[in-house]
C-alpha cells in the first residue's frame, strides 16, 4: 500500500510538472502542430488552466506527504527493506542463469544477438521515416508539454516519445532522437525476456521462443523505428513474469506486485491497448485466486489494479485535460463497428492476425499456428495421461497453459468492444506463441526416439534458416514504396531549399507533414515559414500539391509548377497574384 502511495506521488509530480511549466499561451498554441481533420484541442479559459495546474501540484502533494508519513513507520520501512530484498533475490537469479550457462550455450546466444543487432540496426537506417516522422515533427520535437499534453491522429506513443524527448536534449539529429532509443529497448527487452524464460524452463526453449519471436517480420520492423511496441513487449514481459510468481502460494510476492504495478502504468502510459496485457493477467490471477480461495491476495490484486488505473490516469491527465478524453477514448482504432460488420468479419480477422504473428498472414495458421497448438494439444494429452517426463509436464503447466492465456483471452476483449485492433498492436501476443513453440520444439528434441531427432534436426534446421529470411526479406520488400515517397517529398524541400526563402502554403497533410519533418530535422537553423492555410494576408511565394489533381488540394493555376516529381508539385506565385484557395479544395 505504502509503495502504491509513492507510485501515485510519482505520476501527479510528474502531471503536475509538465503542465506547471507550460503557460496557458503555449497549451493553445499547439493547434498550429497539427491543423488538420479537426484535431483541436479542448476549449477552456485561463482560468481553468490554472484551476488544473494547481489540481494537479495538490494531488502531487497530498500524495508525496501521505507516502512521507506513512514511510516513517517500522512497518513500512520493514516491508521496503523485504522488497528490496526480494528484487535483489531475483535479479541474482536471472544473472547467475546466464553466467551459468555452458561455453557453448553462451556462444550460441551472444551470436544471435549479435546477428538481431546487426540486422536491426541496419533497419534503424534502412527503414523509412512514417509514422515516426510524424512523431518526431509534432511531438519530439515541441517538447516536454506537446508530448504529454498533444494526442492527434492519433500517433502519441507517449513514453516513447517521452524518451525521445531526452534524447533530443543531447542532438536534435533523427536517427539519434527517434530511433536509437528503440535500439537500445529492443535490445535490453530481448535479453530480458531470455532470461525471464531461461529462469522458467532452460536455455534451449528461451533461446527459441525468444530469437523466433525477435525475428518476426514486425519485431524487426518496429525494432527500426522510431515507435514503444517493443516498450509495451518489454512491459508486457514484466506482466506475464510477475503473473507466474503471483499464481504460486508462495514466492516473492512483494516484488511481483511492485513489477505488475511499474509495469502496468508505464505500459499504458506506452499504448492505451495496454489494457489487454493487463486484463489476461488480472483475469489468471483472478481465477486462481478464487480457485484456492486466497482472499487476501485477491483483495491485494483490486487493490493493485486501482492504482495501476489511477497511475494511468495521473500520468494522462495533461493529455485529457488539454486534447481531451475523445482524443484517447474515442478514436477511430477504438470505436465499435456495427455487429454485422464485426461478425461478419471476425473469423477473417483472427485468422490473418494469428497468421502475422507466426510469419505470414495468409499461411501462417495453416504451417504454423495450427501444427504448433496441435502439438500442445498432444502435449496436454499425454500429460493427462501421465505420460510426459516431469519437466515437462511441469513447464507445460506452469509455463504453456498462461501462455496460451496470455495468447488468447485478448480476443474476448475483442468481442465485448467490436474491434479489430492492428496487428502490431497485438505483436506482443506472438511472444507467448513462442513460448508455446520453444516447448514443442524442446519435446520434440529432447525426448523423440534417436531415429526421430536425427530426422528432425535438419528439417527444423532448414525451416528456421527459411523462416529467419522471408521475415527479413519481407521488411526489405515493404521499404522501397514508402522510400520512393520520402524521396520525392525530400527531393521537393531540397527545390525549396535552393530558392529564395519565402512563406510556403502546403495544405495537403502528408505534404505539409514531410516538409516540415525534412526541413526541420536536416536544417533547423533556416527560418521556415510552412502554412497549411492562408493566414491573413500574407503573400505566399511557393504553394505545393500532388501532381494530376490528386488529392483534396487541387491548385489552378495558369502556369505551369516550377518543380515536379512524382508525387509534389511546385507552383512559383508571383509577387502580383492575389490566392483565394477556397475553390480549390475538393
Amino acid at each position: 500500500m505504502v509503495f502504491g502511495i509513492g507510485v501515485l506521488a510519482l505520476c501527479t509530480g510528474y502531471a503536475a510538472l509538465v503542465l506547471g511549466r507550460a503557460s496557458y499561451a503555449e497549451v493553445q498554441a499547439m493547434d498550429l502542430l497539427f491543423p488538420f481533420y479537426n484535431e483541436k484541442i479542448r476549449l477552456f479559459s485561463a482560468a481553468e488552466f490554472r484551476q488544473a495546474q494547481l489540481v494537479l501540484s495538490g494531488a502531487g502533494l497530498l500524495f508525496s506527504v501521505m507516502f512521507g508519513v506513512a514511510i516513517k513507520s517500522s512497518s513500512s520501512r520493514q516491508e521496503f527493506k523485504l522488497l528490496g530484498a526480494e528484487i535483489n533475490t531475483l535479479w541474482q537469479e536471472l544473472t547467475q542463469r546466464i553466467f551459468s550457462l555452458t561455453r557453448t550455450q553462451r556462444l550460441w546466444a551472444g551470436l544471435i544477438l549479435v546477428a538481431l543487432t546487426v540486422v536491426r540496426v541496419f533497419f534503424s537506417f534502412d527503414n523509412p521515416e512514417y509514422d515516426d516522422a510524424v512523431s518526431y515533427e509534432v511531438f519530439v520535437s515541441k517538447g516536454l508539454l506537446a508530448t504529454a499534453a498533444y494526442y492527434p491522429i492519433p500517433n502519441n506513443h507517449v513514453l516513447s516519445n517521452t524518451i525521445s524527448v531526452l534524447f533530443h536534449q543531447l542532438s536534435p539529429q533523427f536517427w539519434w532522437s527517434m530511433r536509437v532509443p528503440v535500439l537500445l529497448t529492443c535490445t535490453g527487452v530481448t535479453v530480458f525476456l531470455f532470461a525471464g524464460l531461461l529462469r522458467l524452463a532452460g536455455f534451449r526453449v528461451a533461446l527459441a521462443a525468444t530469437a523466433l519471436f525477435s525475428c518476426l517480420q514486425l519485431g524487426l520492423y518496429h525494432a527500426g523505428v522510431g515507435r514503444g511496441y517493443w516498450l509495451m513487449i518489454g512491459f508486457a514481459g514484466v506482466v506475464f513474469f510477475s503473473t507466474l510468481v503471483l499464481t504460486a502460494k508462495a514466492g516473492r510476492h512483494r516484488a511481483a506486485w511492485a513489477a505488475m504495478t511499474l509495469a502496468g502504468i508505464l505500459g499504458c502510459y506506452t499504448v492505451p491497448p495496454f489494457v489487454y496485457v493487463l486484463a489476461s493477467a488480472f483475469s489468471w490471477l483472478g481465477i486462481a485466486m478464487i480457485r484456492r480461495r486466497d482472499w487476501p491476495q485477491l483483495g491485494l490484486a483490486v487493490i493493485v489494479g486501482g492504482i495501476i488505473g489511477a497511475g494511468t490516469v495521473a500520468l494522462y491527465a495533461p493529455l485529457l485535460f488539454v486534447a481531451g478524453p475523445g482524443h484517447l477514448l474515442g478514436n477511430g482504432y477504438v470505436a465499435s463497428l456495427t455487429p454485422a460488420r464485426f461478425w461478419a468479419g471476425i473469423l477473417d480477422y483472427v485468422w490473418h492476425n494469428e497468421g502475422f504473428l507466426a510469419g505470414q498472414r495468409s499461411l501462417g495458421p495453416l504451417f504454423v499456428t495450427i501444427p504448433v497448438l496441435a502439438l500442445v494439444g498432444r502435449l496436454w494429452y499425454l500429460s493427462r495421461q501421465h505420460r510426459l517426463p516431469v519437466a515437462v509436464e511441469h513447464r507445460l503447466w506452469r509455463l504453456g497453459l498462461p501462455a496460451l492465456w496470455f495468447m488468447s483471452f485478448p480476443y474476448a476483449l475483442i468481442v465485448v468492444q467490436r474491434v479489430f485492433p492492428p496487428e502490431r498492436v497485438m505483436l506482443y501476443k506472438a511472444f507467448f506463441f513462442f513460448i508455446l513453440v520453444g516447448l514443442v520444439l524442446d519435446w520434440l528434441l529432447t525426448y523423440s526416439a534417436e531415429a526421430t531427432r536425427r530426422l528432425l534436426r535438419p528439417l527444423l534446421a532448414l525451416a528456421i534458416t527459411v523462416f529467419v529470411a522471408y521475415e527479413t526479406y519481407s521488411v526489405v520488400r515493404v521499404n522501397p514504396v514508402a522510400r520512393a515517397s520520402n524521396g520525392a517529398y525530400h527531393a521537393g524541400l531540397q527545390w525549396l531549399a535552393g530558392q529564395p526563402s519565402g512563406p510556403v502554403l502546403i495544405p495537403e497533410p502528408t505534404h505539409n507533414l514531410f516538409f516540415r519533418f525534412y526541413a526541420h530535422s536536416e536544417m533547423p537553423e533556416r527560418q521556415w515559414q510552412i502554412d497549411s492555410d492562408q493566414r491573413g494576408t500574407t503573400r505566399y511565394r511557393y504553394v505545393v500539391a500532388f501532381p494530376n489533381k490528386r488529392g483534396y488540394f487541387q491548385p489552378l493555376f495558369n502556369f505551369p509548377p516550377a518543380y515536379q516529381n512524382q508525387e509534389v508539385e511546385i507552383y512559383q506565385v508571383p509577387a502580383y497574384l492575389s490566392l483565394n484557395i477556397k475553390p480549390w479544395f475538393h
